[in-house]
């Protein structure tokens, strides 16, 4: 009788190892992971090679609540470009991927970013007075323009990357206003400034930073004529106050193709290029894109 019991005792152990899940199984066997320790300036990125222990699992990245995007794995790593808010000066960023283990939610913390404040500088613009105190019209404008601006931001590409090649910097020419600055237009409206501008003459030719498909060319009320490009895996960069647009949406340009000529359109008190640079979420400092060597 009690060789009996201890052959059906085996036989339920082995009937409920049996109907373990394949994430189940796997998550049971994960061995600690090591947590990334690192510093990020506020506003700017930071290019990290992260350990993807997973076979099975679907695993997704999120880096203080927002989902990045991810690399494609290569030795056992994703690479990711995390970007920190620039309104936020102190803190930390967690990253963790987040999964399902047979319908429970589940997560892993991979990368912890300390922010260091960057300590961006204040700056007052004189512009025409119609952008600093703006018309019901304008702001009515204004509005339909923010709500297809967050459908192009929403629609990112982020499961792949349409560049081969580094990004390279739009002009060569003098940085007329730093990014992250905070401004004051015509000593009324408060604002700061989500890029970079250098100089540039009317007519300068502007070329693509990198390849990528263009998402948005259109006239709006605040930057002009402007083009937006797709690079993917959640990497954007905007060129704005052009005089005329070179490309259509929907066109796949590659690194160093003219895209639009330089102008004074939109809120701007001289001709010259605004460069925007959207890393998964955040408008960050371009320089550090390239800085990052990505």
């Amino acid at each position: 009788m009690k060789r009996i019991s201890n052959i059906l005792f085996i036989l339920i152990l082995s009937s409920s190892c049996a109907f373990l899940s394949k994430e189940k199984k796997e998550f049971d066997s994960l061995q600690k992971v090591t947590i990334l320790q690192a510093k990020i300036f506020n506003g700017k990125i930071k290019k990290l090679n992260l350990i993807y222990p997973f076979q099975t699992i679907a695993a997704k990245l999120f880096c203080a609540d927002r989902e990045m995007a991810l690399g494609a794995l290569k030795n056992g790593l994703r690479q990711v470009f995390v970007s920190s808010d620039r309104h936020i000066e102190t803190g930390d960023v967690i990253c963790e991927y987040r999964f399902k283990v047979d319908e429970v939610d589940k997560s892993l913390v991979v990368a912890k970013l300390k922010i260091e404040n960057s300590k961006y500088p204040l700056r007052k613009v004189r512009v025409p007075k119609k952008y600093a105190k703006l018309s019901d019209k304008a702001i009515a404008r204004w509005k339909r323009e923010t709500k297809t601006l967050d459908e192009v931001y929403k629609n990112a590409i982020v499961d792949r990357k349409l560049f081969q090649s580094k990004f390279k910097k739009p002009l060569a020419s003098k940085i007329t206003a730093i990014y992250g600055s905070k401004r004051v237009f015509n000593d009324m409206k408060h604002s700061w400034h989500s890029g970079i501008d250098f100089r540039a003459r009317k007519k300068t030719k502007i070329p693509a930073s990198n390849r990528g498909k263009v998402v948005l060319a259109r006239h709006h009320f605040f930057t002009g004529k402007t083009i937006i490009i797709d690079h993917g895996l959640g990497i954007m960069t905007m060129y704005c106050h052009l005089s005329s647009l070179k490309v259509s949406e929907g066109d796949i340009v590659p690194l160093g193709e003219i895209i639009g000529i330089s102008g004074n359109t939109g809120r701007s008190s001289a001709p010259h290029l605004h460069w925007g640079v959207r890393v998964n979420g955040n408008w960050v400092d371009g320089f550090s894109l390239l800085k990052e060597g990505i």
